[in-house]
Protein backbone atom coordinates (compact mmCIF):
# COMPACT_ATOMS: atom_id res chain seq x y z
CA UNK A 1 0.00 0.00 0.00
CA UNK A 2 2.76 2.42 0.84
CA UNK A 3 4.54 1.61 -2.35
CA UNK A 4 1.35 2.15 -4.28
CA UNK A 5 0.88 5.56 -2.58
CA UNK A 6 4.48 6.45 -3.39
CA UNK A 7 3.97 5.32 -6.99
CA UNK A 8 0.74 7.37 -7.27
CA UNK A 9 2.49 10.34 -5.78
CA UNK A 10 5.39 9.99 -8.22
CA UNK A 11 2.97 9.62 -11.15
CA UNK A 12 1.07 12.66 -9.97
CA UNK A 13 4.32 14.60 -9.61
CA UNK A 14 5.42 13.48 -13.07
CA UNK A 15 2.11 14.57 -14.64
CA UNK A 16 2.29 17.84 -12.73
CA UNK A 17 5.85 18.45 -14.01
CA UNK A 18 4.80 17.61 -17.57
CA UNK A 19 1.82 19.93 -17.28
CA UNK A 20 4.04 22.69 -15.87
CA UNK A 21 6.58 22.16 -18.67
CA UNK A 22 3.82 22.29 -21.30
CA UNK A 23 2.43 25.49 -19.76
CA UNK A 24 5.92 27.00 -19.58
CA UNK A 25 6.47 26.21 -23.28
CA UNK A 26 3.07 27.67 -24.18
CA UNK A 27 3.83 30.79 -22.14
CA UNK A 28 7.24 31.14 -23.83
CA UNK A 29 5.64 30.68 -27.25
CA UNK A 30 3.00 33.31 -26.40
CA UNK A 31 5.62 35.72 -25.11
CA UNK A 32 7.74 35.10 -28.22
CA UNK A 33 4.71 35.70 -30.47
CA UNK A 34 3.77 38.87 -28.58
CA UNK A 35 7.34 40.15 -28.69
CA UNK A 36 7.61 39.42 -32.41
CA UNK A 37 4.29 41.19 -33.07
CA UNK A 38 5.38 44.22 -31.05
CA UNK A 39 8.81 44.38 -32.69
CA UNK A 40 7.23 44.02 -36.12
CA UNK A 41 4.85 46.87 -35.29
CA UNK A 42 7.71 49.03 -34.06
CA UNK A 43 9.82 48.12 -37.09
CA UNK A 44 7.02 49.18 -39.41
CA UNK A 45 6.87 52.54 -37.65
CA UNK A 46 10.64 52.89 -37.74
CA UNK A 47 10.72 51.88 -41.39
CA UNK A 48 8.05 54.46 -42.22
CA UNK A 49 9.91 57.15 -40.30
CA UNK A 50 13.18 56.22 -42.03
CA UNK A 51 11.51 56.28 -45.46
CA UNK A 52 9.96 59.67 -44.71
CA UNK A 53 13.31 61.00 -43.53
CA UNK A 54 14.99 59.72 -46.70
CA UNK A 55 12.35 61.44 -48.85
CA UNK A 56 12.75 64.66 -46.87
CA UNK A 57 16.52 64.52 -47.38
CA UNK A 58 16.06 64.06 -51.14
CA UNK A 59 13.56 66.90 -51.37
CA UNK A 60 15.80 69.10 -49.25
CA UNK A 61 18.74 68.47 -51.61
CA UNK A 62 16.55 69.28 -54.62
CA UNK A 63 15.35 72.46 -52.95
CA UNK A 64 18.90 73.48 -52.10
CA UNK A 65 19.98 72.88 -55.70
CA UNK A 66 17.04 74.83 -57.09
CA UNK A 67 17.65 77.67 -54.64
CA UNK A 68 21.29 77.93 -55.73
CA UNK A 69 20.21 77.95 -59.38
CA UNK A 70 17.60 80.62 -58.63
CA UNK A 71 20.14 82.75 -56.76
CA UNK A 72 22.55 82.54 -59.71
CA UNK A 73 19.79 83.44 -62.16
CA UNK A 74 18.65 86.33 -59.97
CA UNK A 75 22.22 87.62 -59.79
CA UNK A 76 22.46 87.51 -63.59
CA UNK A 77 19.17 89.37 -63.93
CA UNK A 78 20.35 92.02 -61.47
CA UNK A 79 23.54 92.49 -63.50
CA UNK A 80 21.49 92.90 -66.70
CA UNK A 81 19.12 95.39 -65.09
CA UNK A 82 22.02 97.38 -63.66
CA UNK A 83 23.66 97.46 -67.10
CA UNK A 84 20.39 98.63 -68.68
CA UNK A 85 20.02 101.29 -65.97
CA UNK A 86 23.54 102.58 -66.62
CA UNK A 87 22.92 102.60 -70.37
CA UNK A 88 19.66 104.54 -69.94
CA UNK A 89 21.42 106.93 -67.60
CA UNK A 90 24.10 107.41 -70.24
CA UNK A 91 21.44 108.09 -72.88
CA UNK A 92 19.90 110.68 -70.58
CA UNK A 93 23.30 112.32 -70.22
CA UNK A 94 23.73 112.16 -74.01
CA UNK A 95 20.32 113.77 -74.49
CA UNK A 96 21.28 116.61 -72.12
CA UNK A 97 24.56 117.03 -73.99
CA UNK A 98 22.72 117.13 -77.33
CA UNK A 99 20.29 119.75 -75.98
CA UNK A 100 23.23 121.82 -74.72
CA UNK A 101 24.96 121.59 -78.13
CA UNK A 102 21.68 122.46 -79.88
CA UNK A 103 21.27 125.52 -77.64
CA UNK A 104 24.88 126.54 -78.26
CA UNK A 105 24.43 126.05 -82.02
CA UNK A 106 21.24 128.14 -81.87
CA UNK A 107 23.15 130.91 -80.08
CA UNK A 108 25.98 130.72 -82.63
CA UNK A 109 23.47 130.79 -85.51
CA UNK A 110 21.70 133.79 -84.02
CA UNK A 111 25.01 135.56 -83.55
CA UNK A 112 26.07 134.78 -87.12
CA UNK A 113 22.71 136.04 -88.45
CA UNK A 114 23.16 139.30 -86.54
CA UNK A 115 26.66 139.66 -87.87
CA UNK A 116 25.44 138.88 -91.38
CA UNK A 117 22.59 141.39 -91.03
CA UNK A 118 24.98 144.07 -89.77
CA UNK A 119 27.32 143.43 -92.68
CA UNK A 120 24.46 143.45 -95.16
CA UNK A 121 23.12 146.84 -93.97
Amino acid sequence: MLSRLVKEHQDKQSRYKEQQERRRKEALASVHKLTKTMVDGINIGVETAYENQRKLDQESKKLLSRSAKYMKQTSQWLSLVEGLHNTLKGLGDLEQWAKAIEADMGAILETMERVHNKISE
